[in-house]
Parts: C-alpha cells; sequence; structure tokens
C-alpha cells in the first residue's frame, strides 16, 4: 500500500502546484485595444480585425459576427489565441459601415460581449442594426446552476467527512455492524450526488458560456473543451478520488485508509482549482487557503452527519457515546478556527473592503453564510459545554437518556444549519463577487445620473452621438459639489439584463473625471457600476442606469 500512497501523494501535490501557480487573472477580462479601432475610417478594407485583452479569453460558438450597413452578415473566420481575438474578413469588402459583436469568455468562466464599428471609405449614409442571436444569461441558468452546485457541494463534503469519521473520529470506539452499514451507504450516496452534480455542471457552464440557456444543455457547443475543460477536470478528480475514498473505507474496518483519505482531500479540493478565488491575488495563496476552508468544511458537516446516524445505536453505552461527541467537538475546535480564518481572508480578497458586504449580493449573501455559521458554532458550544458533559456525568437511566435525546437534537440542528449554509455557498459560487450594488437612481432630464458611495457623489453622462459607439463620462465628487481626486482612477463595469459587458477602460481627463469609449451591443437600459478606491481599506461602490438608444 506504500507504493501507491506515495503516487498519490505525488499526483496530489502537482495537482495543488498546478492550480497554486496558475497565471492569476482579473476578475473579468477587459478589452485593451482594437485594429482597427472603434469608429476609425479606414481607406481600404482591412485583412482582420483584432480584439486584444489583457488575460486570455475563450470564444464562443459563433462569438464574433460580422455585419454591413443594412444589418446582413459577412462570411468571416474567427479565432482566439492567448489573449487575442481574430477575424479574417474576406476580400473586396464594399465602402461604407461594418459593425462587429464579440463574445468571449474570461479565465474565470464569466462571458462578456461587446462590438465595433469601422467604415471603409465613408461611414455609411444610414445604418441598419444586425439582427444579432440573442444571448440568453437569464436568472433560470444561474440558478439551476447555483442548486447543482449546492448539492454537489452537499455530496461532496458529506462523502469525505465520512470518509474521516469512519476512519479517525470513531476508531476506536465499537460501531454495531448495520450503523457501519448505514454510515458506509450514506457516504456511497454522496459520493454519487457530487459525481452526477459534477457531470452535470459541465453542460450547464458551457451553456452559460455560450449564453444559450438551458435549452442548449443538449448542443455539442455545451460541450467545448476549450470553455468547460476546468468543469471536466473537476468531474475527474472527484470521480477518481471519491472512488478510491469509497473503495478503500468499505474496506479498511479498523485502520485509518491513508489512500482513502488521500483521494477524498483531492476530491474535496477539485473545487478550489476552478473557482473564485483563481480571480485574485496572490493565486497560490488563496488557493490553497480554499482547500483549507473545503476541507474543515467535510470534516465538520460529515461528522455530524456520522454523529447523527450513530448516537442512537449506543443505547446503555452513554460513556461511549459521551467519548465519541467529546472527540469530535475537540476537533471541531480547531475546524472553527481554519474555518473562521480561511473564510475571512477569501473574502477580504475577493470583495476587497467592508463596505462591499453591503454593496454588493455577493456580500449579502456572504453576511447570510456568516449569520447562519454564529447559529452553528453557537449551537456546537451548548453541546459541547452543557449536554455531553451531562452524559458523560451518568446519573439515572432516565436522565441519561434525556441528556443523549437533547445531544442527537443538538447535532441534527448543526448539520440541518450547516446543509442551509451550503445552499448560501452554492448560489456564491455562481455568482461574480463584483455583483450589483444599490438600486440605481432615476435618470435626471439632464441625461446625468447621479448615485452615492458613502460621503461621494458619483455622476455618469453618456454623449449624445447616434449609434451605440458612445462616450461615457464619470465624475467624483464631495458634498459641495467639487471634484474629488482619487488615488486611482475608478473601476468601471456595465451590465444589463442579457449581457455583462465586464469593466471598461477609462481614462482621467479633469479632476475627478474619466472617460471611457463603450461599444454597446444592444440599446436600452445599462447598468454602469463604479468601484471607488479611496483607500486602503475603503471601497465604496455605487451602480448608476444609463440609457442607450
Amino acid at each position: 500500500m506504500r507504493a501507491p500512497a506515495r503516487l498519490l501523494a505525488a499526483v496530489l501535490l502537482a495537482v495543488l502546484a498546478v492550480g497554486g501557480t496558475a497565471a492569476p487573472a482579473s476578475a473579468h477580462a477587459t478589452l485593451v485595444s482594437t485594429d482597427p479601432a472603434d469608429g476609425a475610417v479606414l481607406p481600404e478594407a482591412p485583412g482582420e480585425v483584432t480584439f486584444t485583452f489583457d488575460e486570455s479569453v475563450s470564444l464562443v460558438a459563433d462569438g464574433l459576427l460580422v455585419y454591413d450597413a443594412a444589418g446582413e452578415p459577412v462570411e468571416a473566420e474567427a479565432s482566439a489565441r492567448d489573449a487575442v481575438v481574430t477575424a479574417d474578413l474576406p476580400d473586396g469588402l464594399d465602402d461604407g459601415t461594418y459593425v462587429v459583436t464579440w463574445r468571449v469568455v474570461s479565465s474565470d468562466g464569466h462571458p462578456i460581449a461587446g462590438s465595433l464599428t469601422f467604415h471603409v471609405g465613408e461611414p455609411s449614409a444610414s445604418v441598419q442594426p444586425p439582427q444579432t442571436p440573442t444571448a440568453d444569461d437569464g436568472g433560470g441558468l444561474r440558478t439551476t446552476i447555483a442548486i447543482v452546485q449546492a448539492l454537489g457541494y452537499l455530496g461532496l463534503l458529506v462523502a469525505a467527512g465520512l470518509v474521516v469519521f469512519l476512519g479517525w473520529t470513531a476508531r476506536g470506539i465499537r460501531l454495531r455492524e448495520v450503523v457501519r452499514r448505514r454510515l458506509l451507504l450514506v457516504l456511497r450516496f454522496g459520493a454519487a450526488l457530487a459525481v452526477a452534480a459534477a457531470a452535470l455542471g459541465v453542460p450547464l457552464a458551457g451553456a452559460y458560456q455560450q449564453g444559450i440557456g438551458l435549452r442548449g444543455l443538449g448542443d455539442a457547443a455545451s460541450y467545448d473543451m476549450a470553455l468547460v475543460g476546468d468543469q471536466v477536470t473537476v468531474l475527474v478528480l472527484q470521480l477518481a478520488g471519491l472512488g478510491l475514498a469509497v473503495a478503500m473505507t468499505a474496506r479498511e474496518r479498523a485502520t485509518p485508509s491513508l489512500v482513502g483519505d488521500l483521494g477524498a482531500a483531492v476530491a474535496v479540493w477539485s473545487p478550489a482549482l476552478v473557482g473564485h478565488t483563481r480571480a485574485y491575488e496572490p493565486v497560490s495563496l488563496l488557493v490553497v487557503t480554499d482547500a483549507l476552508h473545503l476541507s474543515a468544511a467535510a470534516v465538520w458537516l460529515g461528522g455530524l452527519v456520522g454523529l447523527v446516524l450513530t448516537l442512537a445505536s449506543f443505547g446503555g453505552r452513554a460513556h461511549e457515546a459521551a467519548r465519541l461527541v467529546s472527540r469530535f467537538s475537540t476537533v471541531a475546535a480547531g475546524l472553527l478556527a481554519a474555518l473562521v480564518v480561511s473564510g475571512v481572508l477569501m473574502a477580504w480578497r475577493i470583495l476587497g473592503s467592508w463596505s462591499g458586504l453591503v454593496d454588493t449580493t455577493y456580500g449579502r449573501l456572504l453576511l447570510v453564510k456568516l449569520g447562519i455559521a454564529v447559529v452553528v458554532v453557537a449551537v456546537a458550544a451548548w453541546n459541547r459545554l452543557r449536554l455531553v458533559p451531562a452524559v458523560a456525568a451518568g446519573g439515572t437511566h432516565e436522565r441519561g437518556k434525556r441528556a443523549s435525546a437533547l445531544v442527537r437534537r443538538a447535532v441534527a440542528v448543526e448539520a440541518v444549519l450547516l446543509v442551509a449554509l451550503l445552499g448560501v455557498t452554492g448560489f456564491l459560487t455562481g455568482r461574480p463577487p463584483a455583483g450589483d450594488a444599490s438600486a440605481p437612481p432615476a435618470t435626471a432630464d439632464t441625461g446625468v445620473v447621479t448615485g452615492t458611495a458613502d460621503d461621494l457623489r458619483v455622476l455618469a453622462l453618456l454623449d449624445d452621438a447616434a449609434g451605440r459607439q458612445r462616450r461615457l463620462s464619470i465624475q467624483v465628487q464631495d458634498r459641495t459639489g467639487e471634484p474629488v481626486d482619487l488615488p486611482a482612477p475608478p473601476e468601471v463595469s456595465l451590465r444589463n439584463a442579457e449581457v455583462d459587458l465586464g469593466p471598461v477602460r477609462v481614462v482621467p481627463v479633469a479632476s475627478g473625471t474619466y472617460v471611457a469609449a463603450v461599444a454597446f451591443p444592444a440599446p436600452g437600459e445599462w447598468e454602469v457600476q463604479v468601484s471607488l478606491r479611496v483607500g486602503e481599506f475603503e471601497n465604496p461602490v455605487t451602480t448608476v442606469t444609463v440609457e442607450v438608444e
């Protein structure tokens, strides 16, 4: 067994090395430049159009389309290599206006889109908006992904935690054979649930990135390995790791199995390789922190499930039951410290400020998760400090029986609360950390929209040019209306109900004033989220709405 253990350990270290040393990425890719530039008037037709981003991107099926001034499609060959997307144009394009729409996927798995307009010879007298395919990024698909991820976490953590419970927590304590079979059955069910969720997560991720919604789960585009490679990696690691853990735990009755434990660890750590933590620096530290967070959660939840299924079988062996609960509680204290430290570190690096906890949906979900965790800790403390000593103290049979029943109920409540916490986690993992901010104010008659970020005002204005290539101006003011110079330009991102353009590059032009050239792919209301870096620990966020005709 030593050789397989060494081999698996080497594989495990290699996986962590690959995940931990991956190149850092921003929360979304940002379009850095285009050739030709947006709005350029060219003396002759270009042979190609290129888009350069600040990180590697993947091009979805039909992700780059070219249209002429009449809105008719123009044949073009599109490709993506690292951070550059290229559209090879046909020879002999007529003079006039052309529109290029694009949709790519960032390294963090979230799609972004936009458009580019250029003119050959001179602009066309009129431009018909192209009838572009409608991307389906609706809430139905995101909700489905969140539910599947929550179920996957539930199965994964229960299965891996029961491996530790059977091999270590319950070591040396006599378990009835019927109880052991019950624990193994739940372990297998959890492993099967985790693998099934990971398998379903592959086409769900592909459909989301392609923008084809739930109806596209059967399409070949949803299985494009360039887009769903991370999800396939998670599936393979969980299938292999949990399969090995289940097999070794069922065979090793009395002693822990190092190979089984390592298999469970590989499975539990796999989500850390593709989560939000890989989009923030330092990547190595946050990937390891995420893995630690998942490990602690697995041991805790799996241990609670093991206790719920085990305690009722001890009957008159109250002291042995108290010994089992006490052993788990001792481990749980260390797990609590690990969960708190790792959770705080990841939340801080992802949100970047205290205001993000209330200004973004991601932050508010984190607060809900924290609230549930506080209740879990309170129940666990009451169980460990009051109920377990009562069981260990013995006394009359009836008294011990009542105390044991209370212990079981407290443990069951902990388990239910942790399952609820996993549900919140499922929605967290499926949502970009820079989610929406507070409700946007209405547009003023002047065209200027105003939002509030702490003590600062943010003004946004679109120029009145025709078309969808627009100039967005952002000004930051104090309470008196004076422009405020910030230590760094604000981070500005745009989205509507269907498309997330992600961050746009802003350029300072005057005191507290910044502009950005934006190619809106569709008319309608667009949310402009503005994040202000006003200090080392202050990053207020506000959202305003602009109207694109």
